[in-house]
Parts: structure tokens; sequence; C-alpha cells
């Protein structure tokens, strides 16, 4: 659980650099694991 509430904090303290992704490309099967994506 530490672990996770260290994750989302750092998120929060960099929202405003991150950004998200498009989805490009998504296949029949495995869409997660095989789709391409792009930077918004």
């Amino acid at each position: 659980m530490d672990l996770t509430a260290e994750a989302v904090e750092e998120v929060y303290h960099n929202c405003d650099r991150l950004r998200g992704l498009k989805m490009i490309y998504e296949p029949k099967y495995l869409p997660l694991f095989q789709a391409r994506f792009e930077l918004l």
C-alpha cells in the first residue's frame, strides 16, 4: 500500500508535466499488448 500511495503522490506533484497517450491502432485480439499509441 505504501508503494501505491507514493506513486499517486508522485503523479499528483508532477501532473503539470505529464502528458497522455492516444491510441492510434487497436487490434482485435490483445489490444492492450499490441496497441500503438502516440503522445498527446
